[in-house]
């Protein structure tokens, strides 16, 4: 999104979006202390991929409620 400096050098900066946030909060209460970044990513994009489809999931639900099929 934008850029800031820090020190005279600057860094990408971008807005966490709410599947992001979730997932960091997740994994933020896991036991990460001994795996490789590598193994880090793999779960973050694990656990995005998992709060994505849950929110899929829970819209559904809240539509169904919402419009229920004819019996």
């Amino acid at each position: 999104m934008g850029e800031a400096k820090s020190n005279g050098k600057s860094s990408a900066v971008t807005a966490l979006n709410k599947y992001e946030a979730l997932a960091i909060l997740y994994l933020e209460k896991q036991d990460i202390d001994s795996i490789t970044p590598e193994e880090l990513v793999s779960k973050f994009i694990e656990t995005h991929d998992h709060i994505v489809r849950e929110f899929k999931h829970q819209a559904e639900v809240r539509k169904r409620r919402l419009n229920p099929m004819p019996l």
